[in-house]
């Protein structure tokens, strides 16, 4: 997302664009995949919000909206067992909440007042806006002080745990605090084709050369000199005035190491170099309509390691060759332990250990579940940790051509962050 949008911007100011994208779609990670049998036939879809303001943006400008699939705001959260639903945008069921008792709920809730307040000035999207309240505090520490151990523990842990996958511990109470300041109120979607489709629309203009994976980066006299393999594992070589290098930490580390100092700064180097990921196991199968709640996230709260990280449920229309058929496609986050143990594992192994573990969050997961899909992502979501927020921002500022880099480690994990990091990174080839 981060390249297409530099790309969009660069075609825009009338520079000859060349993308390339190493897979054989665009739109990165958040791709969506696709299976013929079910209907709507995207798996994996990426949310977004209503705040997500440069992806509304575009939404407009291509008159995308009647492919906005607005989904339920809500929660079901599990404690020993118990479900009890919690609905972001409703006061009243934040008061009828019955994980934690009332004190703490009035604490979460005058908290997150409190960040409202304050939201003009927490952009989540935006690392200069973040700096000021990234001071090496971590987002437990600073919702355990800012209201109290039992609202943390099953009101924050549950709303960021589920959805980022990561550890309240690990990262910096800047996201944290941006995400109770703008999530109040907001609305939730997906893209009924996947967020690809956005991808797609920005990169037009550009000549867009898939399967060419970017192997070496160099600069010789004024060009940058980009290295790449095609399809058929050909190595081939060719010449630009400018680069965006627009990819996941790891790639934007190992292209830039070489380069000189005055092209790209060490400190850019290393601080990819230290961006931790957190690796994502997704195992879905198929079910009977109403054998579990439908359209709903299921999460664990409460202390503890979390087993399974949360299930969610998306109905869908099952196609066979007998007829269609009501089903709900049911999605099995795995837990850090899990996930590492059965990443790169036989499929078969996959599915019998998440539906072993399944239970451990729903307890009447059904046993009868039909194995679907399975998506694993050894770099999954980036770690915001304390201080990387006042690090990007930093960064960002010094950035100049003809070598500039991209991507959502550089924000936060979200396609609109990646989208704005693009969009400043085409803004200072153009400057310059």
């Amino acid at each position: 997302m981060s390249g297409c949008a530099a790309a969009r911007e660069l075609v825009a100011a009338g520079r000859q664009v060349t993308v390339f994208e190493a897979a054989d779609g665009l739109g990165g990670r958040a791709r969506s995949w696709h299976r013929p049998e079910i209907e709507p036939d995207t798996g994996i879809n990426l949310w977004f919000t209503s705040f997500y303001k440069v992806l509304f943006e575009r939404i407009k400008e291509y008159g995308l909206e009647h492919d906005m699939v607005e989904m339920r705001n809500s929660m079901i959260i599990m404690v020993d067992g118990k479900p009890v639903n919690l609905a972001a945008d409703s006061l009243g069921s934040l008061l009828r909440y019955g994980h934690t008792g009332l004190r703490d709920r009035v604490k979460f809730l005058t908290n997150a007042l409190t960040m409202t307040r304050k939201r003009s000035h927490l952009d989540l999207f935006e690392p200069e806006h973040l700096a000021r309240y990234d001071d090496g505090t971590n987002a437990a520490q600073w919702a355990s002080t800012a209201m109290s151990e039992g609202a943390y523990q099953t009101l924050v842990r549950p709303t960021i745990e589920s959805f980022w996958l990561w550890r309240c511990e690990e990262i910096s109470q800047a996201h944290v605090m941006a995400m109770q300041a703008n999530v109040v109120g907001s609305k939730f979607y997906v893209f009924g084709r996947g967020m690809e489709t956005v991808a797609e629309r920005m990169a037009r203009g550009a000549d867009v050369r898939l399967n060419a994976s970017t192997t070496d980066v160099s600069v010789r006299d004024r060009e940058v000199v980009i290295t790449w393999t095609d399809a058929d594992g050909g190595t081939n070589t060719e010449a630009f005035d400018e680069v965006v290098l627009a990819t996941t930490a790891p790639v934007a580390a190992k292209l830039a190491a070489s380069l000189p100092s005055e092209v790209v700064a060490p400190e850019m180097v290393r601080f990819a170099e230290t961006q931790r990921y957190e690796p994502a196991l997704s195992v879905s199968y198929l079910i009977d309509r109403g054998q579990m709640p439908s359209g709903e996230h299921i999460v664990p709260g409460g202390p503890g390691t979390r087993t399974v990280r949360s299930i969610i449920t998306v109905p869908k229309t099952q196609i066979t060759p007998q007829g269609r058929r009501e089903k709900e496609l049911v999605f099995v986050y795995m837990g850090r332990q899990a996930t590492a143990e059965l990443l790169d594992e036989p499929q078969e192994r996959q599915y019998e250990r998440a539906l072993e573990l399944a239970p451990v969050l729903w307890p009447d997961f059904p046993r009868n579940a039909e194995p679907f899909h399975i998506v694993e992502r050894r770099v999954g979501l980036p770690w915001p940790e304390p201080g990387r927020f006042r690090r990007a921002a930093a960064l960002a500022r010094e950035q100049h051509g003809p070598v500039v880099l991209a991507g959502d480690f550089l924000g936060c994990p979200t396609a609109e962050a990646a989208m704005r990091t693009g969009i400043r990174a085409a803004k200072s080839l153009l400057a310059g």
